[in-house]
């Protein structure tokens, strides 16, 4: 029988064996029966263990986040889960006889009734996504290493959690030994005992840091790792050990091959590694490191890991002008975050401090603001912005412009709390189902409270909703108001009929609107009237939280869900036809921002800081990077200086895109940002291709 059904068919038995279980022991058991079977072996040429297997069954997954595609025959793909998964499509792609089929429709039949998405699909109308993200605390883990975790671990009252979290330490040290003894037979003797060292002491040595961060990761986090101040946790080693070129080439090189397994181990579009920020207990060590991390960025120039630098006023001036460079040589990378202006406005959607934002906040994913180690962020619904504003302008009987904004708040008001009710829903099924004994012995305060992280363990609860299409629904409500309510020239029942002809016989009302003023423009009444939607979606979404019992509920505008939703949606009051893609994150309409580089970063700059996470894509032509160089120092310093919270910038040459559409197979390095992730332009669909393409290039 073919292995992998054979593990399944073990893992099952396992699970069987301790339905009845407290959840942390039947966890820790099911991951012994997992781990190290789901890890494949060594390869020649390796410079750290700890490689994923491509095929798994059944199993129980870390932290995840999304729907399950493949819980349907219709769509047989795996999807990504969280808790107990099972891969619905193994029945149709994988027996090659009889017996491996009769087993596979034996575990799919069990798995359809005991995975954790089957579980929260019966509980709801709802079938969006299942999981949620919380990125470990990697300080801690390379300071304390595995032997110091199982102290602290050790010294807990008993209780049926602090048994799954020793028994999970356990596989974990499974795993170790199990690659030593593969290094040890390869011959592979620096790799061997490195993974014997982290089995008995906290990392001497960065090699052994960066092996202990990727195999913990692997067992916490599998495809979807989030590498918070990797510099802060990895720049006291770095420091200690680099000390001329030759050191800092080794280092530079251990840091590339690190990048390499993330890249072969992790999933596009997520992989965060964030670097820098104000207050960092080591700050000039950790500098050190980020430069490596930066030169070793330079190599690589891979789609993940997403390396993401905080900058700040006071930092190292050479770390931004090295930033700039990299971004050049890899076309996105890194994607820069402003420490001026992100922490104030995280600790007011969080209610924190702005000491605990500085240090906490993180963005997860596509760039999800949440607060790293601290509270687990549920990210599993899409909030498609112009349909809600659809909705509010048809139920509306207004006069004047802002009864008709009252129609639309009260459209906000249900879908925020539809999506609290969802999200409280998931964190109580993944609590009744899970411990998530890994990623709790990295949270906060989890070991101090004896408690897991879902379940009272955890500082914080809080959740995400990702927000779609703000752009497009603010200017929907800019060209009402402008047309309906200012000039009097047409009337929303007539704006009404023209959206659903998708303007076919309106042409004349649709260059009207067309011609309101847009975001991106430094108009500011279209740019004020978007941080006005976005602030209004996240107050509504903050109290239908508070409501269900959570800390925070945020709205997000970083992802590149505004291509899918935008096809799926009708015509727009802003002039955007049925099935046009919506612009992406915190940007203009792609080619609807016409009056200069300076005109978009004023628009920008006039977001609220108070939101759940924000992405800005500025396509950037190499010529002006290059042969304006001053220029576009000083344009993007008074964009930070300004406020600008975030900007991801890609650089290339005029001509690229175009080219890599005719003759994809000659730019197989062409990286492009979408929202929140980076792609190879030409693995993109087509339609995706050409908002791409609209974009303004400056």
């Amino acid at each position: 029988m073919n292995p992998i059904i054979k593990q399944a068919i073990d893992f099952t038995d396992t699970y069987i064996q301790h339905q009845n279980s407290p959840k942390a022991i039947r966890e820790a058991m099911c991951y012994k029966a997992q781990y190290p079977a789901l890890l494949q072996e060594i390869r020649d040429g390796d410079m750290f263990a700890g490689r994923r297997t491509d095929k798994r069954i059944a199993y129980i997954g870390s932290v995840w986040w999304f729907g399950m595609p493949g819980y349907s025959p219709k769509n047989r793909v795996e999807g990504k889960q969280g808790g107990y998964c099972f891969d619905f499509a193994a029945l149709y792609d994988l027996p090659q006889n009889s017996d491996e089929k009769e087993a596979l429709k034996k575990l799919t039949a069990f798995w359809e009734n005991e995975c954790t998405t089957g579980k929260v699909y019966q509980s709801t109308e709802m079938k969006d996504g299942v999981g949620f993200l919380i990125a470990n605390n990697l300080d801690k883990l390379v300071s304390k290493g595995l032997p110091g975790l199982v102290e602290e671990v050790t010294a807990m009252p008993e209780s049926d959690f602090r048994a799954g979290l020793i028994m999970v330490l356990e596989t974990v040290m499974d795993v170790c030994h199990h690659f030593h003894r593969q290094a040890m037979a390869k011959g592979m003797h620096e790799m061997a005992q490195n993974v014997l060292n982290i089995t008995k002491h906290a990392p001497k040595t960065l090699a052994e840091a960066l092996q202990l961060i990727l195999i913990y990761e692997l067992l916490s986090h599998e495809k979807h790792y989030e590498l918070n101040q990797l510099d802060v946790a990895l720049g006291d080693l770095y420091a200690k050990e680099v000390h001329d070129q030759a050191t800092k080439e080794k280092a530079i090189n251990q840091i590339h091959c690190f990048y390499k397994m993330i890249r072969e181990n992790g999933e596009v579009g997520v992989c965060r590694l964030f670097l820098g920020g104000k207050n960092r207990r080591n700050q000039e060590n950790a500098d050190r490191f980020i430069e490596a991390a930066l030169l070793a960025e330079q190599r690589h120039k891979d789609v993940i890991p997403q390396v993401s630098l905080r900058i700040y006023t006071g930092m190292n001036p050479e770390l931004l002008t090295l930033a700039y460079d990299t971004i050049n040589v890899t076309y996105t990378f890194p994607t820069l975050f402003n420490d001026d202006t992100i922490p104030a406005g995280a600790a007011e959607v969080f209610g924190i401090s702005l000491e605990e934002a500085e240090k906490s906040y993180y963005p997860l994913g596509c760039g999800e603001l949440i607060l790293a180690n601290k509270s687990p962020a549920f990210l599993c619904t899409a909030w498609n912005a112009p349909q809600t504003i659809n909705d509010g302008i048809r139920a509306a009987n207004a006069t004047n412009f802002e009864e008709l904004y009252q129609s639309v708040l009260g459209k906000i008001r249900e879908y925020a709390l539809r999506y609290a009710r969802y999200h409280k829903l998931l964190e109580e099924k993944n609590n009744e189902d899970c411990a998530y004994l890994m990623v709790s012995l990295l949270t906060d305060d989890c070991i101090a409270r004896g408690k897991p992280l879902l379940d009272g363990g955890a500082r914080y609860m809080g959740a995400c909703i990702m927000g779609h299409g703000f752009t497009n629904g603010a200017d929907s409500l800019t060209a009402i108001k402008k047309v309906v309510y200012e000039d009097k020239t047409h009337t929303l029942a007539e704006i009404i009929q023209a959206m659903d002809a998708n303007f076919v016989g309106y042409e004349h009302l649709h260059k009207t609107l067309m011609a309101v003023p847009k975001y991106g423009n430094d108009n500011d009444e279209a740019d004020k009237m978007v941080s006005r939607l976005w602030r209004d979606m996240s107050n509504q979404a903050q109290k239908a939280g508070e409501e269900y019992g959570f800390d925070f509920l945020t709205v997000s505008s970083v992802n590149p869900g505004g291509y899918w939703l935008g096809m799926e949606t009708g015509a727009t009051a802003d002039g955007r036809l049925a099935g046009q893609v919506y612009a992406i994150g915190n940007a203009p309409t792609a080619g609807q921002d016409k009056n200069g580089l300076t005109a978009l970063m004023n628009s920008v700059i006039k977001t609220d800081p108070v939101n759940g996470g924000t992405m800005t894509n500025f396509k950037i032509s190499r010529s002006f990077f290059v042969d304006e160089r001053a220029k576009f120092e000083a344009l993007f310093g008074a964009y930070w200086a300004g406020g600008g919270l975030q900007a991801n910038i890609t650089i290339m040459n005029k001509g690229d895109l175009e080219a890599a559409m005719k003759e994809p197979e000659k730019y197989p390095h062409l990286l492009v940002r979408l929202g929140g992730w980076t792609s190879r332009f030409i693995d993109l669909d087509r339609y995706v291709q050409k908002e791409i393409l609209t974009r303004t290039l400056y």
